[in-house]
């Protein structure tokens, strides 16, 4: 990423309190890690919108093309984070099966 991006960057995220400036060896440094450990960068973005674009549904050859990634397991394993997707939901959102028993669907045959 070019240093001017950088630097804009940076500045965009001092200003909405997402970084802070710190002198260090009389030179001032963007510090952009927040007391948790967590950092946030060009590549933290990435991983946040490959992230939402997976919760939200999008197919995943869209989000691909959407990352711009010319191959779909960089999208689906590296920028998706599975810790944050709803698989509980998903798993919720199934259809029910019908769960008759084995005598109900042996009559059920034999009634045709």
């Amino acid at each position: 990423m070019p240093d001017g991006l950088i630097r804009i960057f940076d500045r965009d995220l001092v200003f909405a309190g997402l970084a802070r400036v710190e002198s260090r060896g009389g030179k001032e440094v963007v510090i952009k890690t927040d007391d948790r450990g967590r950092t946030i960068d060009i590549h933290a973005l990435r991983h946040t919108f490959g992230t939402h674009l997976s919760k939200a549904g999008v197919p995943l050859r869209t989000a691909q093309a959407a990352m711009r990634h010319s191959d779909p397991s960089l999208t689906a394993n590296v920028y998706t984070d599975p810790k944050l997707l709803d698989v509980a939901g998903a798993v919720a959102s199934l259809p029910d099966l019908p769960l008759g028993g084995v005598g109900e669907r042996t009559a059920a045959v034999a009634a045709r």
